[in-house]
């Protein structure tokens, strides 16, 4: 399909919202980067990633049955690489099961695969997870990869401009190191995701009703992410806890 004059309108604006609210700029990942918050925060913030995947990755079997032929593979080809059943794109990558390599620093950051499963997902992060698998659910299929565009979109800059650097030069972890691959996986992979996921917002919005919609739905989750981010920071950097109900109250 070629691309449409909506389409490339969603696209711009999809990028434009993603970088007005990027999380590599957050004050956590700003603080990881210059050295001021150890491996402890990461391994929590690492823990919430988790439980989100946990949450949306069965989705994408919704989003390939809602998938026109042209994005079909594309999807299968994304979840089968969060599964390890293929590699990433590029020469020389090994299939990784994604799961696993976030136990796998998270282990490196003092938390047992059991502390992970068991985290309580922070409320922010929660509607992050459930406004995702409702956009996939009820949405057109152009919107959802808009929307889904934000989320892999911003994983190279994160990895590349703050977490691989940080880990190098703060914690002596090269970008080679097993504890790190999930960083260093998604600051290759998700280049490639997002860059498709742009490609077909360009050839599947085709109406300004659609390209309306496409941004009205990335704008709010790049904003619930934010709010992710800071809901993290209070919690496992700031040491903040939120006001409870007295019969609840510990």
């Amino acid at each position: 399909m070629a691309a449409s004059k909506y389409g490339r309108e969603a696209a711009e604006g999809v990028i434009a919202l993603r970088e007005a609210w990027h999380t590599k700029d957050h004050p956590f990942y700003m603080d990881f980067f210059n050295g001021k918050i150890g491996l402890e925060p990461m391994g929590k913030l690492m823990a919430q990633h988790y439980q989100h995947v946990s949450r949306v990755l069965p989705s994408l079997g919704i989003l390939y049955y809602k998938s026109p032929p042209e994005a079909r593979e594309f999807v299968l080809e994304n979840l089968a690489e969060e599964e390890g059943m293929i590699a990433g794109p590029g020469e020389d990558r090994e299939p990784h099961d994604h799961m696993e390599l976030i136990f796998r620093f998270c282990r490196a950051a003092g938390m047992t695969d059991e502390e992970v499963k068991a985290t309580e997902q922070l409320p922010a992060w929660r509607a992050r997870s459930y406004f995702y698998l409702n956009t996939v659910q009820d949405m057109p299929i152009g919107v959802v990869l808009a929307m889904q565009s934000t989320q892999e979109g911003q994983q190279p800059a994160i990895n590349g401009e703050r977490t691989l650097p940080a880990f190098e030069k703060y914690h002596g972890y090269g970008i080679d190191a097993p504890e790190i691959e999930f960083f260093s996986e998604h600051y290759i992979a998700d280049a490639d995701h997002s860059s498709r996921q742009l490609q077909l917002v360009e050839e599947l919005i085709t109406s300004p009703e659609l390209r309306d919609q496409a941004l009205e739905v990335a704008e709010t989750q790049v904003k619930t992410r934010w709010a992710g981010m800071n809901d993290i920071y209070r919690t496992a950097v700031l040491g903040e806890r939120d006001p409870l109900p007295a019969a609840v109250a510990v």
